[in-house]
């Protein structure tokens, strides 16, 4: 009995991640808790801390790179209890793109591997509503069931804000996971205060008191408008929002948008915060939108946490941030979970018990409002980038083909449910067994990238002016006719055909013409291709690809938008990198735990070699001693082969990934080559996907896949002009502004 009553005397501990401006902090150390540390990427949260808790320990380090080493150093080697935190969230926000293949949806996964690492007692995981029910709940299933093969125990459950003292209508959803055993309850609806952190009924009662007040109060600044946006607002009724165009003086119409022509109302609770420089709504007696100050009353900040970075960064913080006194609320029902003595009976909202998996399928027949996918045929599959992609936009496989029998062994291993064709698909046979195994199912999308070595400047191409190489009786070149042959059997929708760079340009782009010209006699009179960089989409790579689009609707080419950008300006994201997809790869116990990530076996000369390389660049043959620039069988000196001899960098995406058993780079900061698993990391395949065959097969079939999260782009842009039916002429303005290029 003394023992319990130590353990509730002692402080538990956290340790965030994601901390942001620090709201679920906040409500933890009201609720009690003594912090640890806390971890962001952005400078803005790193000085907001150094500002606030300047004696509490603070790693800026994008959490993909954050390993729990690094954590355990920074807390002098004691575990927390809990591990809290909120991902970003703008893949499964409806104020978002609601992408599936924004790379930010897959940040859980670190979330998940550094709570293997640091084994708290229990952890809280917050994200928007749609987290729990966008892209058919994939991304909770997968979360759901990573943690629960940890051993935790995984409630769900979306709370509201507003339900819990906060004067404002925000629902998120709470995972909670515990691997002590005993019943989790969610905090029940109170509007009681914590701490400092004081309960507000209504907009008035949080924030009325700050209408004459000004530089006096940290973070109160107002955004100077334009003359136009202030008579847009005068005509907002409180509580309301801008009338309709039709209603509104000529000079001054444009559509309602969001948060930014909602006037709230006094006696009411806010709508939803949001990030943005101009995003939050109008005050209710002023024309004017709401001060950052303003917005963190409603979220329940305390007036002495003051923000950091510019008024759009503070705007950002308090918008994203999850409201202080929740939190607390969230913090003291873990509390209550970890003292309990009750160790049977199961709370009412777990979602899946430790060591145990929740079906997705079975999910998705609960999700209300699951449209019916597109089909697709996966042609020269390969390793199943593709598939992979179109399968995580949401797309239905029908048939996947190549004719390799390492590719087929792999295919069976990660697809045992789609039908493969393992054979020549140029012959009659298979393009017979094609339509038997289809059996009369409508095909939307025939997708495929047809073997490219007579292409490709990595193959025969680069010969072209040195050997007697003719182009046109390549037989690898000829199954790019095979691939317009099967559009013309299947006649789909779609067709999307992939290729190397060159493809377009070989022989003065004849090939091209003549496929063009087949695709026009087919009824594909709406196409265009482009040569695409796959790092404009979040792969970590600056693989460069032909992309060739048609269809026979007469719908607009869905090209998406860049989302990454090498420079990019102060408002877009920079290239992902190496960094962020393998840096857990290198620890040695990761080794045993992943497919295909076994090193190869160089020897200590090479090694020594491969040490001389400095990071980011090829091997500088000056700077190599004597014994090493000589090769070490055929006695002659070596040749400074541009993959074989070049480091990556951690901290740029990488070069293109070629295939061979010895055509990867070298790891940024280790001395050998990259792994097959790491190779597919940065081709953006999941680590569930297994590749089978020898080591040479294995990197044959990474290196020569597309990138699946590319293909996710492309399946998800797919769907979308298929469904709302974009033509030229139909296209909204706003998609045509922020999702897709589009030929005027």
């Amino acid at each position: 009995m003394f023992a319990v009553y130590l353990i509730m005397l002692k402080k538990l501990t956290y340790f965030s991640l994601f901390t942001g401006a620090g709201g679920l902090d906040i409500g933890f150390k009201e609720a009690g808790y003594k912090s640890l540390g806390s971890s962001d990427l952005m400078d803005e949260s790193e000085e907001m801390f150094k500002m606030n808790w300047p004696n509490e320990p603070f790693i800026k380090k994008d959490i993909r790179e954050l390993t729990d080493k690094e954590i355990l150093k920074i807390t002098k080697g004691k575990k927390p209890d809990v591990i809290i935190g909120g991902p970003p969230c703008q893949g499964f926000s409806v104020m978002g793109d609601k992408n599936s293949s924004d790379p930010r949806n897959t940040l859980f996964q670190s979330y998940v591997r550094l709570v293997e690492g640091l084994r708290p007692k229990c952890f809280v995981f917050e994200n928007v509503k749609g987290f729990k029910t966008m892209f058919g709940g994939r991304y909770i299933v997968e979360a759901a069931n990573s943690f629960a093969s940890l051993g935790y125990d995984v409630y769900v459950k979306i709370l509201n804000a507003a339900d819990y003292g906060v004067p404002q209508n925000r629902q998120r959803v709470i995972l909670v996971g515990t691997r002590i055993g005993n019943k989790y309850t969610y905090p029940k609806p109170t509007c009681r205060s914590i701490g400092c952190l004081k309960e507000k009924a209504n907009v008035e009662e949080a924030i009325m008191d700050l209408v004459d007040k000004g530089g006096e109060v940290a973070n109160h600044l107002t955004l100077d408008h334009g003359d136009i946006v202030v008579r847009r607002y005068k005509l907002i009724p409180e509580g309301g929002k801008l009338p309709p165009p039709e209603e509104l003086p000529l000079d001054i119409r444009r559509k309602n948008f969001g948060n930014t022509y909602i006037r709230l109302h006094r006696k009411k609770k806010s709508s939803t915060m949001v990030p943005g420089n101009n995003a939050f709504p109008v005050h209710p007696t002023l024309n004017r939108s709401l001060t950052p100050r303003e917005a963190a009353r409603i979220q329940t900040f305390p007036d002495n946490i003051k923000f950091s970075g510019s008024r759009k960064m503070q705007c950002i913080l308090v918008g994203n941030a999850v409201p202080p006194l929740l939190g607390a609320h969230i913090a003291k029902s873990i509390k209550d979970h970890i003292n309990s003595k009750n160790k049977k009976e199961i709370g009412k909202d777990i979602f899946v018990g430790k060591n145990s998996m929740v079906n997705l399928n079975k999910l998705k027949k609960k999700i209300k409002g699951n449209k019916k996918p597109l089909t697709f045929v996966d042609l020269f599959s390969g390793a199943g980038g593709i598939t992979v992609g179109f399968m995580a936009a949401g797309l239905k496989p029908l048939l996947c083909c190549d004719n390799n029998k390492y590719v087929a062994e792999t295919h069976r291993k990660n697809f045992p449910d789609i039908p493969y064709i393992e054979d020549d698909l140029s012959t009659q046979k298979a393009k017979k067994l094609t339509k038997e195994l289809l059996d009369g199912e409508k095909v939307d999308i025939v997708v495929g990238g047809p073997p490219c070595q007579g292409f490709s400047i990595f193959g025969n191409r680069r010969f072209v002016n040195t050997k007697d190489h003719d182009s046109k009786k390549d037989p690898r070149n000829e199954l790019v006719y095979t691939f317009i042959d099967y559009v013309k059997l299947l006649n789909p929708t779609w067709f999307m055909m992939e290729n190397v760079p060159g493809f377009a340009s070989l022989d003065n782009g004849s090939f091209l013409k003549i496929i063009i010209k087949d695709l026009e006699k087919m009824g594909y009179t709406s196409y265009d291709y482009k040569i695409i960089n796959t790092a404009d989409y979040g792969v970590p790579q600056t693989r460069k690809r032909f992309i060739l689009i048609g269809n026979r609707k007469n719908l607009t080419i869905p090209w998406p938008k860049p989302k990454y950008f090498k420079d990019p300006e102060d408002w877009q994201k920079k290239y992902r990198t190496v960094g962020e997809v393998i840096t857990d790869l290198a620890a040695k116990g990761s080794y045993s735990k992943n497919h295909n990530h076994e090193p190869m076996n160089h020897s200590d000369f090479i090694k020594e070699r491969f040490s001389y390389i400095e990071e980011g660049k090829k091997m500088d043959l000056d700077k190599l001693p004597n014994h090493l620039k000589i090769g070490k069988n055929t006695k002659k000196p070596i040749k400074n082969f541009s993959h074989i001899y070049k480091r990556l960098d951690r901290n740029k995406p990488s070069s293109t990934m070629v295939p061979g058993h010895s055509a990867f780079p070298i790891h940024p900061w280790l001395n050998r080559q990259l792994t097959v698993r790491e190779a597919a990391r940065i081709q953006t395949l999941p680590d569930d996907l297994e590749i089978v065959g020898s080591s040479m097969e294995q990197c044959r079939q990474v290196g020569n896949a597309f990138p699946a999260m590319a293909a996710e782009h492309f399946g998800n842009f797919l769907s979308k002009a298929t469904l709302n039916n974009w033509s030229n002429d139909s296209i909204s303005n706003l998609a045509k502004y922020s999702l897709i290029d589009v030929k005027e």
